[in-house]
């Protein structure tokens, strides 16, 4: 099972900065999901809160085709790369923000 943490975040524009395992993300996040949103079922477009997402390893070279071979996925209103041995990470981060912002929305209901 994948770890994963949320470095920082940003709610008035819905960005959030975090790591899974190994791997640095950020993802843009709606209050609401949208039609150009991540499916978190099925990972394709459609009826989903994560409109953004970019998952990618830091290295510490300064060689810039080490940064490009260090992405793992992403998703800007639909897939630019997604590594396809990793689509099991990518989806247990998607399903986490999911369900990370829809139990702020009944928290914040409930008070």
């Amino acid at each position: 099972m994948p770890k994963i943490t949320v470095e920082s975040k940003n709610n008035q524009y819905g960005i959030i900065y975090g790591r899974i395992d190994d791997y640095n993300w950020y993802a843009l996040v709606q209050k609401e999901k949208v039609s150009y949103g991540i499916n978190p079922v099925t990972l394709e477009k459609g009826d989903g809160k994560v409109s953004r997402l970019f998952v990618y390893k830091k290295f510490s070279s300064k060689i810039p085709n080490n940064f490009i071979k260090s992405v793992v996925a992403d998703y800007r209103h639909k897939w630019n790369w997604l590594e396809k041995d990793k689509k099991e990470l990518i989806t247990r981060l998607v399903n986490y923000l999911e369900l990370r912002y829809s139990l702020k929305v009944l928290k914040s209901k409930a008070k």
